[in-house]
């Protein structure tokens, strides 16, 4: 009984230790962000800039949609924009890492492969999920009712988000080797996704061939899913299929990340 008990401690230990190199690639990728103010200063800006333009711009000009202010069913959009755009954009932070040789050195750790990138992945992840925490704070301001419940499951919703969308930028990275060629194509991809999900207009109202590719976009459901959180409502799709579409995606970009990063 003892031979057969013997393995157990094994597997945990290579767990924990794999638990623990995670933490450290996330506790420093976090510092490196936390360091760099300029960066999260133009976050706030970009984030302000939509709410100005689209929320306070266009509320007197469009009024409502479905009977909710233009204000109040475009804000979930708003803050949809920023973790996508942020979760997408930190998979250059492991082409930086990969272009000035600290990829190699991480590498030679004794630590399954993956252990780097879901380290990414956490610290990108966390850090657009307290920036959407922030931001919902300021959703009363806009016209939208927000109770505990309804916050603490947009702040879940976001951080789904903000999770599926750095995975992405992972596998964009491990694809694309070169710097330059990941900028532009990230740059490339954005401004459609962002556009195409009905983050700023009413998918029901967009015209059948462009509903058609907005049900291709994973942003859709990840906007979807908010704006039904926060409004109580409003769905393009039930929220259920908004989740299953999101974790689906998920969990194929995580098994992309996978095999990646085994090479």
């Amino acid at each position: 009984m003892t031979a057969t008990a013997a393995p157990a401690p094994a597997e945990e230990t290579v767990l924990s230790v794999s638990l623990r190199a995670v933490a450290v690639i996330a506790h420093r990728d976090l510092l490196r962000q936390v360091k760099r103010p300029g960066v999260l200063l133009s976050q706030g800006v970009q984030i302000l800039f939509f709410v100005l333009v689209y929320a306070v711009g266009f509320d007197g000009m469009i009024g409502s949609v479905g009977g909710v202010p233009f204000s109040a069913y475009v804000f979930p959009g708003i803050v949809a924009i920023q973790v996508v755009s942020i979760g997408v954009a930190s998979g250059q932070t492991y082409a930086w890492d990969r272009e000035f040789g600290v990829l190699r050195e991480l590498l030679v750790a004794p630590v399954p492969r993956i252990c780097l990138p879901l380290g990414k992945v956490v610290a990108g992840a966390g850090m657009v999920t307290v920036q959407s925490a922030l931001m919902l704070a300021f959703a009363p301001l806009m016209g939208l009712e927000l109770t505990p419940v309804r916050y603490a499951a947009a702040v879940g919703c976001y951080a789904l988000a903000a999770t599926v969308f750095s995975v992405i930028g992972l596998c964009l990275a491990t694809v694309i080797k070169r710097m330059q060629t990941l900028q532009a194509t990230v740059q490339l991809a954005m401004f459609p996704m962002l556009f195409l999900s009905g983050s700023v207009f009413s998918a029901a109202d967009a015209p059948v061939w462009l509903a058609a590719v907005m049900h291709l976009n994973p942003m859709t459901y990840a906007v979807d899913l908010a704006r039904q959180t926060l409004l109580g409502g409003h769905g393009l799709l039930v929220w259920w299929a908004d989740l299953a579409a999101l974790g689906a995606i998920l969990c194929g970009v995580l098994l992309l990340l996978r095999a990646r990063s085994g090479k």
